[in-house]
């Protein structure tokens, strides 16, 4: 498949999954693209970003579209819930779920974050429409989104933002996600039912989900690698973005805000032993060593110690026997005990997802490692060639899970597609 097929499929499907509608309650409309018709059709937090992301390629003006409905229930403190339920039955679905404080069932609005992916698909958007006047109207609400997850989820001001849910994380039944849940090996009933308990837990005693509060319940809480890579790599977009605005001071404190991320998670996470970070667990923080795609990704950092990156590509990333696998980049190295490479009941065990490739290629080239992330590139592409899904195999590339899936889309935006005939 050449470039401009796999283009006009992927602008196809995102067009197919589109909704569109007035809200009652915001009183605006709506415009978004549903992650998989029939499966998952509200507008989850990041994959609305990889919607973003790749429509900044194919049509700008639906990206624009897609991130403005996403920021409409923006709080004034900032805080953007990791779903918004859209439509006439939206405050029936927000309480069913149990993912948001009673008090907020009307908005429509999640309590929860998830990984923060939204400076990413704005800066994306400004590189491709050139458009300065959009950038400086959403700029502000975006770094007001990122002053909040530092305000409320960095407490102690270390750097290091916390998490109060494995769907927060998004990886949402990593095994790293096993033993603060008090899970050993669980099946596929044990982690819906726990993490159903622990979503009405957040909701009904959180507070309106108020992260010191529930760090003093102690339930569940973690410092996750892979939540504050992104979470420092979207400051970093941040400061490329007030670099364009000619905004010098702001893109200063905003890499001054990726650095304490950085230095935290080398401070805090980094195990020399091991040549990787690693997740910490409970308000103690107590080490937990899961070899996940959570333990590599810091790399991804733009001004990461290169020693580090250089310790992780060679003795990880590119190790066959633990991420390299036929089709990378697995979500749990091979060598885990709980790696299910085609597991499509208990997700985030194995299998490969398009938007953490996208993530990775992209760190790996700001590192110089060319080579490697064209690998993972190449194999996207031809993953994504197949057809657009949920999760793919990685030791056949098969497609699995979610059908029509819209982040899987995000595969034109990688820069070997620029290489294709």
């Amino acid at each position: 498949m050449n470039h401009e097929d796999l283009r006009s499929r992927a602008l196809g499907q995102l067009l197919r999954n589109v909704r569109t509608g007035i809200d009652p309650y915001y009183r605006q409309r709506y415009t978004y693209v549903m992650p998989s018709i029939g499966r998952y059709e509200w507008q989850w937090f990041w994959d609305s970003c990889f919607h973003a992301i790749a429509l900044s390629t194919l049509d700008v003006e639906l990206a624009k579209a897609e991130l403005n409905t996403l920021l409409v229930p923006q709080r004034e403190d900032g805080f953007v819930g990791h779903m918004t339920y859209w439509g006439r039955f939206g405050s029936l679905a927000s309480a069913v779920t149990g993912q948001s404080s009673p008090g907020q069932w009307r908005r429509r609005h999640s309590g929860m974050i998830q990984p923060p992916i939204l400076a990413h698909a704005l800066l994306r958007i400004a590189e491709e429409s050139g458009d300065v006047e959009y950038l400086s109207d959403v700029l502000p609400k975006v770094r007001r989104y990122y002053e909040w997850l530092s305000r409320e989820r960095d407490l102690d001001q270390d750097g290091l933002i916390g998490v109060i849910s494995p769907y927060e994380c998004g990886l949402d039944n990593s095994p790293a996600y096993d033993a603060e849940l008090g899970l050993q090996r669980p099946a596929r009933r044990q982690l819906l039912w726990k993490n159903w308990l622990l979503d009405w837990h957040n909701a009904l005693l959180g507070k309106g989900h108020n992260f010191r509060h529930l760090k003093q319940r102690n339930r569940f809480v973690m410092i996750e690698p892979f939540m504050n890579a992104v979470y420092a790599d979207g400051w970093d977009a941040i400061a490329t973005m007030h670099d364009l605005l000619d905004q010098d001071e702001k893109s200063r404190t905003a890499r001054d805000m990726r650095n304490a991320t950085m230095r935290a998670l080398n401070e805090q996470c980094w195990d020399d032993s091991l040549g990787r970070w690693i997740y910490l667990r409970g308000a103690e923080r107590i080490p937990d060593y899961t070899l996940a795609v959570g333990s590599i990704f810091p790399l991804i950092i733009g001004g990461q110690d290169r020693d580090k990156v250089k310790e992780v590509v060679g003795r990880h990333l590119t190790n066959e026997d633990e991420f390299w696998t036929p089709y990378p980049v697995p979500s749990v190295s091979a060598s885990e005990p709980t790696f299910d490479a085609e597991g499509e009941s208990t997700i985030w065990r194995g299998p490969v997802c398009m938007n953490l490739n996208w993530l990775l290629s992209r760190g790996l080239r700001r590192h110089g490692f060319e080579s490697v992330a064209q690998e993972i590139e190449t194999k996207s592409i031809e993953m994504a060639s197949r057809d657009f899904r949920e999760f793919y195999s990685p030791l056949t590339g098969r497609g699995m899970r979610g059908t029509d899936f819209g982040w899987a889309t995000v595969a034109v935006d990688m820069p070997v597609m620029h290489d294709l005939p």
